[in-house]
């Protein structure tokens, strides 16, 4: 199911925890919106680019020449080159999406909620859930209840291990905490799949272009995709690519690995 809603969430969460240009965002999303795409290649479009924020923190000077281009994702300028950006995301933990999609569900509901009574609960609520509970998954409109009363009464809840607030003064969100364990550990074999992937189409990405990029993002906002450390059982430098750079970005902290 597509969900324009969780990402505006994770827009306003880019904006909120980087130090990125929301002028450039907005402008760079309503030239998406007019260039009549379908709703799924408006999402998708709009995805890859809220992906490759943190890229412009390491390359301040690039200029993106063009934002709807199907294969690569991207165009842009950088020291007077042109170059094809194609963006891929790295999931993690295929066996958490389901689960993320349901909570996402919950935590949209729930800021809806609280967006409309009187009192004031703005602000970014960082939870850790007890997911693994048996009723969690069967009893959504169970759990959306108990989160309202640990916010607004300060109830204590099996469901809800802790909450944090941050200033936020633009409404309402709810996030699932960065709590990483020291053992998730991100193969690095899955980026070498994912690369491996990339090499096969590389023939239609550097069409029109000087150079050809690939960019592997881990969406630290999702919990599908997250970890804490790289298991480096494959080493990536010995990854033979056609693809002038291939970079990996984490979006909490915006760390970059060159692979090549």
């Amino acid at each position: 199911m597509i969900s324009f809603q969780d990402l505006q969430k994770s827009l306003e969460l880019c904006v909120n925890s980087q130090n990125i240009n929301q002028n450039n965002l907005n402008l760079w999303y309503q030239q998406i919106e007019g260039a009549c795409l379908s709703e799924r290649e408006e999402y998708q479009k709009k995805l890859e680019l809220l992906l490759i924020t943190s890229l412009f923190h390491h390359f301040p000077e690039i200029e993106i020449e063009n934002l709807i281009c199907e294969s690569p994702d991207f165009i842009i300028k950088y020291k007077d080159k042109k170059i094809g950006l194609e963006v891929s995301e790295i999931i993690n933990h295929f066996e958490l999406k389901k689960k993320e999609t349901q909570i996402s569900k919950i935590f949209r509901n729930i800021e809806k909620y609280l967006e409309k009574i009187q009192q004031n609960f703005s602000g970014i609520y960082y939870l850790s859930l007890n997911e693994h509970d048996n009723d969690f998954h069967k009893k959504p409109e169970m759990v959306e209840q108990e989160i309202i009363s640990c916010i607004t009464e300060n109830k204590k809840s099996k469901y809800v291990q802790k909450i944090r607030r941050t200033p936020y003064n633009k409404g309402v969100l709810l996030v699932l905490d960065y709590n990483l364990s020291l053992f998730d550990e991100l193969n690095s074999e899955k980026i070498a799949q994912a690369i491996y992937k990339k090499n096969k189409k590389f023939r239609i990405y550097k069409k029109d272009v000087d150079e050809c990029w690939l960019v592997l993002v881990s969406n630290m906002n999702n919990l599908a995709s997250r970890y804490s450390y790289i298991n480096h059982n494959k080493p990536l430098s010995s990854i033979k690519s056609p693809f002038s750079r291939i970079l990996h970005i984490e979006n909490l902290y915006s760390q970059m690995m060159y692979i090549k």
